[in-house]
């Protein structure tokens, strides 16, 4: 049997969510398919920063700010990389969905509007998101979504397998998998919001090579969909040549690959939120940049220098236990206590202690002649508040007093860069450069390559995703195309 719709989406993420509740809400009926056992994607995991030019909020924090201010911005970091035409029309579309979630009671953080250093800061208090990470945006969603389930315009398919989809001059067929059932779903258009693939470690090795895999993404963010668009309908992948990974990912468990950016993470992002108490030194026991470096992309394509994009922090108890400049304790993991370091520590697996250096560099496998003058040569610099080799300005604390720890550091994938191609209009673009005509994507299947560049521009993962599954929400419930003209 065949269930028609007028829209189909497969994943029920952030963009997914988006074009089911603006199409329902504009009359559409909508089938929405998940091979997870709940809705909300990533918002379950991303720290949900968005960033808009000229929002309520910022207007009511006085901040003069505007969508020209803000794409000036992003092409300042990313140096003109990237889809300029989708990154236009996400900046475009980005105030508009702030505004709607303003509108319905979005729970912004106290902090917000401000300026993130985590990454290479706006010129202006832009990045915005909620008191409870993106989860702030699945609860402002959720009474949309239970009207349209409620009024029977979403239906939602969980736990059920995209097979695959055939596009005719009239409609889109496509083929899902519910446990052992085969369903046919047919819809004038369909949306493709299944995420990234950056928890798939093979699939990465085919667009990246060997490059050191290091992945704090969403476990179902495993690229399935791209795999089957490219063998299957030749749609073309971009942009993975952007790839750039985010500074402070602890393996918990060494072997595995996996980080996770809410439960272990170091702050070695910027110095602006943490000066430094330690030092940190390659694989050959050597320090190979300022600790106290501000820009967040100088300190990540530093790292990406060093052999197998990690690194280890090293610092003493007198490190471990002092406050900073602020009077605050402010460690090296983000939001730990010095006693959940120092459990952590005795089981020498991602944090490291001994009561030597000799110790520290035998457990952790750095060359123990190195490591030594390494550190001895840093508090020659700190006595004499210079340091030629590298420009840290920050010396105040020496690497002297037992125990000694060490944090092994990778850099690691928060999302991925490469993507899936679309036109101006989001819809699929084969090799050959022919657009699909009622297939569409939006979310991380774009690759944050196409929305941010080269570079990670603060907002622009998940307001583009937000933004462009409303967009397309709004106008796909209409059988005439020609509306399209309005968003093009």
């Amino acid at each position: 049997m065949k269930h028609e719709f007028d829209i189909i989406i497969v994943g029920a993420g952030t963009a997914g969510m988006a074009c089911a509740i603006e199409a329902s809400s504009n009359g559409a009926t909508v089938a929405l398919i998940d091979k997870a056992d709940k809705i909300g994607g990533s918002m379950h995991w991303s720290g949900g920063h968005m960033s808009a030019g000229g929002t309520q909020l910022q207007k009511r924090n006085n901040i003069d700010d505007s969508i020209e201010d803000h794409y000036r911005d992003i092409l300042n970091i990313n140096g003109g990389s990237g889809d300029l035409t989708l990154i236009k029309k996400a900046v475009h579309e980005a105030p508009v969905t702030l505004d709607w979630l303003d509108d319905n009671g979005f729970d912004w953080a106290a902090d917000c509007p401000r300026i993130i250093y985590g990454h290479v800061p706006y010129t202006k208090a832009r990045t915005q998101y909620g008191s409870n990470k993106a989860i702030s945006i699945l609860e402002t969603m959720m009474p949309h979504w239970e009207k349209g389930i409620a009024s029977s315009r979403i239906h939602c398919m969980l736990s059920t397998e995209f097979v695959s989809f055939k596009e005719n001059e009239e409609s889109v067929l496509i083929t899902c998998k519910q446990k052992d059932a085969i369903i046919e779903l047919s819809a004038k258009h369909a949306v493709l919001t299944t995420g990234g693939y950056g928890s798939n470690h093979e699939f990465f090795k085919t667009k990246h090579g060997d490059i050191p895999y290091n992945s704090s993404t969403y476990p179902t963010s495993t690229g399935e969909m791209i795999q089957y668009l490219e063998k299957d309908h030749h749609i073309h992948f971009r942009m993975a040549d952007l790839h750039l990974p985010s500074l402070g990912g602890l393996e918990l468990e060494p072997g595995s690959n996996r980080s996770n950016f809410n439960e272990a993470w170091a702050m070695v992002l910027t110095s602006v939120y943490r000066q430094p108490r330690d030092i940190y030194v390659n694989v050959h026991g050597k320090r190979f940049m300022a600790e106290d470096e501000i820009n967040a992309d100088t300190r990540e394509r530093e790292v990406t220098k060093q052999d197998n994009w990690q690194f280890w922090v090293v610092f003493d108890e007198n490190g471990l236990t002092a406050l900073d400049d602020n009077g605050i304790q402010n460690s090296i993991i983000i939001g730990w206590t010095i006693d959940q370091i120092k459990a952590e520590a005795a089981k020498n697996k991602a944090i490291f202690v001994k009561d030597s250096i000799e110790e520290l560099a035998q457990v952790t496998g750095l060359p123990s002649d190195a490591l030594h003058n390494t550190i001895e040569d840093f508090n020659i610099c700190v006595d004499k508040q210079e340091d030629l080799a590298f420009g840290r300005t920050y010396l105040q604390h020496k690497i002297e007093t037992g125990p000694f720890y060490a944090v092994k550091v990778h850099a690691s994938l928060l999302v991925t860069f490469g993507g899936v191609s679309v036109d101006h209009l989001l819809r699929l673009k084969t090799t050959e450069g022919k657009s699909y005509k009622r297939v569409y994507a939006a979310g991380e299947i774009l690759g944050l390559g196409a929305t941010s560049g080269n570079a990670f521009c603060s907002g622009m993962a998940i307001t583009p995703a937000l933004s462009f599954g409303r967009l397309l929400g709004r106008y796909l419930c209409e059988v005439d195309m020609s509306l399209a003209k309005q968003y093009s």
